[in-house]
């Protein structure tokens, strides 16, 4: 009988070790799956915000344009900007953004030769 329980643990361990595979391409790919995973985990929800962009002229006409952000509230109540676009009573289009040094929250476009100011 003892045989008999001895021959069944060594045939149920064999089975278990000839089942597992160490083939790195398999591991590789779980380990690929894994960081796509977690990238994504990060992802924040994003949101359209609207504004009005503002030029800053001493002297003359001061004008304005529609502005719009794509981003999330970020800390200390500032929007995290991925994208700005601006429009002059036509289409959209997307425009580069630069912060204003020395104002919080505070940053210009420059469409048609003028500069736009905009807090968000």
């Amino acid at each position: 009988m003892k045989k008999l329980f001895y021959f069944f643990i060594l045939s149920l361990s064999f089975t278990l070790i000839s089942s597992i595979s160490f083939n790195a391409n398999n591991d590789s790919s779980i380990v690929t799956s894994k960081s796509q995973l977690s990238n994504d985990s990060f992802e924040v929800a994003q949101d359209w915000y609207a504004t009005t962009g503002t030029t800053r002229n001493t002297y003359g006409t001061n004008y304005s344009i529609s502005i719009r952000v794509k981003g999330y509230a970020g800390y200390g109540g500032c929007v995290s900007i991925s994208t700005v676009q601006a429009s002059s009573g036509g289409s959209w289009s997307s425009v580069s953004y630069y912060s204003v040094y020395g104002e919080e929250c505070t940053y210009y476009i420059s469409v048609g030769g003028q500069s736009y100011y905009f807090s968000i």
